[in-house]
C-alpha cells in the first residue's frame, strides 16, 4: 500500500489511461492504478491568460457566456465566484475554501467536469463548474450552477442579482420572502457545499448538493453545457422549514431542520440509486458517519433499512449518544482489527463506484484511534446482500476479484471451511465520540450444526448455490455475504463476512485461514481446456510462460488471466 491524504475524496475511473483519481478539497488529488498505491498529483486551474492560474484569479470570469432556455440561447453573464465567496473580508482566503470536487466524464462535451465548492462563512457559498480536455487539467470556470447565502447582510456583494436567481425565476424587484432569511438562512436552505454529479440510468444529468442547515437537494444539469438546467422547473412546495421542492434550488432529498448531514453521493447498484449521508462532525471526535439510504428513482424518495425517509420534519441530533438511528449505519469507528496496529474513526466524506469490473468500491478519508486529526484514504469492497443493502467487507481493498455476480451465483465455501472460531464485531449506533468510544471485536464460534456459541448465541447458514449468508447473534440477524480477503496490513488470508440488521446495524467476523476453499478452483491447469498465456506468482513474478504447464508448478495460489488460480 502506498497512502495519501486526500480530504473528502471524490473518486473517478479515466478509461483510456486504465488508472483511477481522486479529488478532494483545498486541490488535493492523487491517481492510481490498481486503488492501493496511490501517488498525489498536481491539478492546475485555467483563465484567459494562463494555463497555471492562482485560486485568486481562477474564479473571476467565467468562460460560458450564453446558455440555453425556453428554446433560445440567453445571456448568462459574468459571476465572480470569488468576490461572492470572500464578500465579509475578515481574513478570508481562498486557498482553504475549494472544497469537496466532484469531477465526472461529459461524453456530449467531450470534456472532464469539474464541480467545485467555492465556499463562504455565511453561507454565501457556490457550486461552479469547470472543464478540461485532460482529468489533470488544467481545469478553466465555465460558470457557477447554484448559489447559497443570498441577502443574509446588506452587503451588495451578496445581493441576490449577483446570482443566478433571476435566470431561474425571471426578473424580480424584490427577493422574493421565502429567501428571505437574513442570519438565519441555514434553517430554511441549504448551505451549497459537496456536489455530486452523475448521470441516473436513463442519461439523465444529475447533481446532489447541500450540507448541514438546510439539507441535501437535487438538480437537474444539462448535459450539453454541464450547468444547470434552465428548463427545469420545480414547484414550490411546503413551507418554512419543511420546504420540500423549491424553483431555485431544486428538490429536498435528505437532512434538514439544520440537522448534521454533508457529503451526498449517490450512485446506481443493482436495482437501486444509494445516497450516502455524512453526519456528524469531521473532526477525530466529531462523530463523522457515513448513512446509506437507497431508492428506485434518483430524485428519490430515499429510505433506510427502517423504511425512514432521509427527510428530516423536526431537530434531532443524529450522532453520538442517543442519536437518531436514520440511515444504515454501513460502518463506524472501530479499533483492533486483523493485524491493525491503529484502529479507525471519524470515516466519512466518502464517494463509491460501480467499476466498469464488475465490482464496486467505497472511497473514504479517515482519522485514526491514536493520530489526531492527520487523516488517509481508504478503499473497501462493497457487496449487496440479498435484500439489495450494502455491505462493506470488513478490512480495505488488496486486488480481491469477487463480484456480486460471483456472490449470488456461486458457493466457494463448504461447511467444513466456515465452521471455527471468529472475530466478531458490530457497528452500533449511538457511540460516544468525544470520549473517542469504538466499537471492539469479542470471539464467537459458528459450528458445523448451524449454531453460533461464544460472547453471542445464535444461529448461522449460507443459502445453498451462493455465498449469501445469515449471521443471528443474540436474536439480531445480520444478513450479508460470505468473501475471502486479505487481512490488513499482512498476507494473512481470511474468510470474512460483513451483514446488516433489519434496524440498519452492521456486523463484520472474520476467520483467519491458512489455506483458500476448495472452490475457489475453477480451472484445472494442464487440462485441455486450459489457456495460453504467462503465470505469475502473488508477488508479481513470472514463474512460467506457458500455462497449459501450470500444473507442473509446485502446488499453491497463481495469478493467471488477470484471476487467483489454486494449482493442486
Amino acid at each position: 500500500m502506498k497512502r495519501v491524504s486526500v480530504h473528502d475524496p471524490s473518486i473517478v475511473w479515466q478509461p483510456n489511461g486504465e488508472c483511477w483519481y481522486i479529488f478532494g478539497s483545498h486541490r488535493a488529488a492523487a491517481r492510481s492504478y490498481d486503488l492501493q498505491a496511490w501517488t498525489s498529483i498536481n491539478v492546475p486551474w485555467a483563465n484567459a491568460t494562463t494555463n497555471n492560474a492562482q485560486n485568486k484569479f481562477a474564479f473571476t470570469t467565467n468562460q460560458t457566456t450564453s446558455v440555453p432556455k425556453g428554446g433560445e440561447d440567453v445571456t448568462f453573464g459574468n459571476f465572480d465566484a470569488l468576490a461572492y465567496s470572500s464578500a465579509y473580508g475578515e481574513g478570508y482566503n481562498i486557498d482553504g475554501n475549494m472544497w469537496a470536487p466532484d469531477v465526472i466524464w461529459n461524453e456530449k462535451m467531450q470534456k472532464w467536469c469539474m464541480y467545485l465548492s467555492i465556499n463562504g462563512p455565511k453561507w454565501n457559498s457556490s457550486i461552479i463548474l469547470l472543464t478540461s480536455a485532460s482529468i489533470q487539467g488544467p481545469y478553466r470556470y465555465q460558470g457557477p450552477v447554484v448559489f447559497s447565502g443570498f441577502n443574509v447582510s446588506n452587503n451588495e456583494a451578496v445581493s441576490y442579482h449577483k446570482t443566478d436567481l433571476e435566470l431561474v425565476l425571471g426578473e424580480q424587484s424584490t427577493l422574493p420572502a421565502r429567501y428571505n432569511r437574513g442570519g438565519n438562512w441555514g434553517n430554511y436552505w441549504p448551505h451549497c457545499i459537496d456536489p455530486c454529479v452523475f448521470y441516473d440510468e436513463e442519461g439523465q444529468l444529475w447533481m446532489s448538493y447541500g450540507s448541514w442547515s438546510g439539507g441535501i437537494w437535487m438538480l437537474r444539469l444539462n448535459d450539453e453545457n454541464g450547468l444547470r438546467d434552465y428548463d427545469a422547473a420545480y414547484p414550490v412546495a411546503g413551507s418554512n422549514q419543511n420546504v420540500s421542492s423549491d424553483p431555485y434550488f431544486g428538490k429536498k432529498i435528505g437532512g434538514g431542520w439544520y440537522v448534521s448531514g454533508e457529503a451526498s453521493y449517490i450512485e446506481h447498484i443493482g436495482n437501486y440509486y444509494y445516497l450516502f449521508i455524512t453526519n456528524g462532525g469531521l473532526e477525530q471526535k466529531g462523530g463523522y458517519q457515513m448513512r446509506v439510504f437507497r431508492s428506485q428513482n434518483p430524485d428519490g424518495p430515499y429510505v433506510d433499512v427502517k423504511g425512514t425517509n432521509a427527510i428530516y420534519n423536526n431537530y434531532v441530533l443524529n450522532y453520538g449518544p442517543n442519536s437518531d438511528n436514520r440511515g444504515e449505519n454501513i460502518f463506524g469507528a472501530y479499533g483492533s482489527w486483523g493485524y491493525m496496529s491503529d484502529g479507525e474513526r471519524s470515516q466519512g466524506h466518502n464517494s463509491i463506484v460501480a467499476a466498469p469490473d464488475g465490482r464496486t468500491y467505497l472511497v473514504y478519508h479517515t482519522r485514526f484511534q491514536n493520530g489526531g486529526e492527520g487523516h488517509q484514504v481508504r478503499v473497501h469492497q462493497v457487496f449487496l446482500n440479498k435484500d439489495g443493502w450494502l455491505c462493506a467487507a470488513p478490512f480495505e481493498y488488496t486486488g480481491e476479484t469477487t463480484t456480486d455476480e460471483d456472490i449470488a451465483q456461486k458457493s466457494i465455501f463448504s461447511t467444513d471451511y466456515i465452521v471455527g472460531d471468529y472475530k466478531f464485531m458490530v457497528h452500533r449506533y449511538g457511540l460516544n465520540h468525544e470520549s473517542k468510544a469504538l466499537s471492539t471485536p469479542v470471539d464467537i464460534t459458528l459450528n458445523a450444526d448451524g449454531t453460533v456459541s461464544g460472547t453471542y448465541s445464535g444461529l448461522w447458514s449460507v443459502e445453498d448455490g451462493t455465498c449469501y449468508m445469515t449471521l443471528s447473534a443474540n436474536y439480531v440477524a445480520y444478513k450479508g455475504v460470505l468473501v475471502m480477503q486479505t487481512l490488513e496490513p499482512t498476507s494473512k488470508r481470511a474468510v470474512a463476512f460483513t451483514g446488516v440488521s433489519n434496524t440498519g446495524v452492521t456486523a463484520w467476523a472474520y476467520k483467519e485461514v491458512s489455506e483458500e476453499p476448495d472452490g475457489i478452483v475453477d480451472v484445472v491447469y494442464g487440462k485441455k481446456d486450459a489457456s495460453e498465456g504467462p503465470v505469475y506468482d502473488l508477488q508479481g513474478r513470472c514463474v512460467s510462460r506457458d500455462s497449459k504447464r501450470a500444473s507442473q508448478l509446485p502446488p499453491g495460489l497463481y495469478i493467471i488471466d488477470g484471476k487467483k488460480r489454486l494449482i493442486k
